[in-house]
């Protein structure tokens, strides 16, 4: 006997195993709407690729001093220093200025970047010193534990013997000094080493400038054998907070007016101690955030 009402329920099944492979067909190779391009919506990672990505290498140039800024017996540099190696690499006779004295010659007080870094150097033409300006993407919390310890180092060893490669000794003094109100925090020391370079007995005053400003921070060095300005370094370590502000801020870099920049050699005396005020709290790690503005 024929049965009329199955030609019609076969086609309802087989429209709905087509209508079923074309869903699941979509779903496997086309995916959902809202993955779409163009859906106006973004995947959890982008803030933090964005944040990575904010104080990129080319962005980090901007926040470079320039040879113009430190005044006209500055130009760009030709080398290291004969006095980094002859002055700074030595065995102190305490661990604690070990870790100190190895720190500064390396340049490692800020530790491990987590994102890009730039570097800049400059040499005095007249009287040979030397300025070093690295800046670069850190964790905020990793570069103030690095400021507070630093603070302690210089605390402790306000006085210690460094023995060089040949058997030479050098004597060291650690001042630790004040950049009021320069970034988020910051931690300053100025160094002299006593000690033959060349053949010429000579002493290495230098002066270290470490700075943090948002997740941005800054190492400052400036060193030489015959004295150094300290409006220098107060001035170079001023101006590094400010462009680094301004580029976390994504503004265009700026130069330094005539009048922000510090007095040309000759002008003023080259001073052997430190202009700052000594800083006693340095030994207990201040890094500077409570003194915000207040100094």
């Amino acid at each position: 006997m024929r049965h009329p009402y199955r030609l019609p329920v076969l086609v309802f099944v087989a429209g709905v195993f087509v209508l079923a492979a074309a869903w699941l067909w979509q779903e496997r190779w086309v995916g959902h709407p809202a993955a779409a391009p163009g859906s106006g919506k973004t995947s959890a990672a982008a803030p933090s690729a964005s944040a990575a990505s904010t104080l990129s290498a080319a962005r980090l140039r901007s926040a470079l001093l320039s040879e113009g800024d430190l005044g006209g017996a500055w130009a760009p540099t030709v080398g290291a220093a004969t006095w980094r190696d002859g002055l700074l690499k030595g065995r102190a006779d305490r661990p604690a200025c070990q870790e100190l004295l190895d720190a500064v010659y390396a340049e490692d007080l800020l530790g491990e970047p987590s994102g890009a870094t730039a570097v800049e150097s400059f040499d005095d033409t007249e009287y040979g010193a030397q300025v070093r300006y690295q800046v670069g993407a850190y964790r905020k919390q990793d570069v103030d534990a690095k400021l507070g310890h630093l603070g302690r180092l210089a605390g402790q060893c306000r006085e210690f013997t460094s023995t060089g490669a040949s058997g030479e000794k050098h004597g060291v003094r650690v001042t630790p000094v004040r950049l009021p109100g320069v970034g988020d925090a910051r931690q300053a020391l100025r160094m002299t080493v006593g000690g033959e370079v060349d053949g010429e007995r000579g002493e290495l005053t230098l002066d270290v400038a470490a700075l943090r400003v948002g997740d941005g921070a800054a190492l400052l060095t400036h060193g030489g054998l015959y004295g150094i300005e300290a409006d220098t370094t107060r001035h170079a370590a001023q101006l590094a907070a400010e462009r680094l502000r301004d580029t976390l801020a994504g503004k265009p870099p700026r130069s330094a007016r005539p009048s922000e920049r510090p007095a040309e050699e000759g002008q003023q005396e080259r001073q052997e101690e430190p202009a700052y005020e000594a800083n006693p709290a340095y030994e207990d790690g201040e890094t500077g955030e409570e003194d915000e503005g207040g100094q």
